[in-house]
């Protein structure tokens, strides 16, 4: 019992790690942490150890950029055979392969590391920020910043569609702030005019939740009239055509589930083998 835990606890000690880190964040600094002053390192895409029995379990390898063509067979001999510390640094997580991203264990290499660095050297440096956003936190970053000149700094960076921007906004603003950018100076005059007027008609003071604009909601019967052959206008038709039983019984094997859901038809099933049939006790069987 006492050598299973043993051998448990060695392969927990040497079983193989991958640093993930985007750059700037010193992977390679903290994967050297894991082995020798000395390890082998390569790269992925031209990893190659012919004997890798021979190198001492003490030393270590760590295997780079693994984002890139990585030789993923010879990767996974190694991994498995060799008997010391085996790392593997890579840029994101997505793109490693499966088959060895599932035999390791992960240690992420983050953002704060580097900081703390930055703040040894430089005190007095601020923090840097990502000027690069998507919709979602460009108009978060608009609802509740309130140093305006860096949202106007973001919109114009970012540049995004302006009938998009304003509709996220439409929910969350007084639509007095925005009528007149909307209806007067959208694509009439220049861009950076757009971006710097709105920025500047919200104080960056929002108390409440933001509201995420909603989809508005279209009818799909005309679909249902194209694929019966009629016109898109015949919906009055389609609602008429639908009290006829066997017009119902034609439409429940041509539509799908979501269209009969619509229509509220129930599909017609099939009598299967296993059934029990009824008798018939009837006089009008014997005629």
């Amino acid at each position: 019992m006492m050598s299973l835990i043993a051998k448990v606890n060695e392969h927990n000690q040497t079983k193989p790690l991958i640093v993930v880190g985007k750059p700037g964040t010193n992977k390679m600094k903290k994967a050297l942490s894991f082995v020798s002053d000395e390890p082998i390192i390569q790269y992925a895409n031209e990893f190659d150890i012919p004997d890798i029995f021979s190198i001492p379990s003490e030393k270590g390898i760590i295997i780079r950029d693994m984002t890139y063509k990585p030789k993923t067979d010879d990767i996974y001999t190694a991994m498995v055979a060799y008997r010391g510390q085996v790392v593997l640094v890579s840029d994101n997580q997505k793109d490693v392969p499966k088959k060895l991203f599932n035999m390791c264990k992960l240690k992420r290499s983050i953002k704060k590391e580097l900081l703390e660095e930055i703040r040894e050297i430089a005190p007095n440096s601020e923090e840097p920020s990502n000027y690069e956003l998507d919709i979602f936190p460009l108009v978060s970053e608009y609802l509740k910043n309130q140093d305006r000149d860096e949202v106007a700094t973001l919109l114009k960076l970012n540049n995004p569609p302006d009938i998009q921007m304003i509709s996220w906004l439409a929910p969350n603003v007084h639509p007095g702030k925005l009528s007149f950018v909307d209806y007067t100076v959208k694509r009439r005059w220049s861009t950076d005019y757009l971006w710097e007027l709105l920025a500047y008609s919200h104080d960056g003071k929002m108390y409440k939740k933001m509201e995420m604009p909603m989809r508005g909601s279209y009818s799909q019967m005309w679909k249902i009239c194209r694929k019966i052959g009629l016109r898109k206008s015949d919906n009055y038709l389609l609602q008429s055509l639908i009290k006829d039983e066997s017009f119902r019984d034609y439409l429940s094997t041509v539509l799908n589930n979501t269209e009969r859901r619509l229509l509220k038809i129930k599909k017609k099933t099939r009598k299967k083998k296993m059934d029990a049939i009824k008798p018939e006790n009837q006089l009008m069987r014997w005629l």
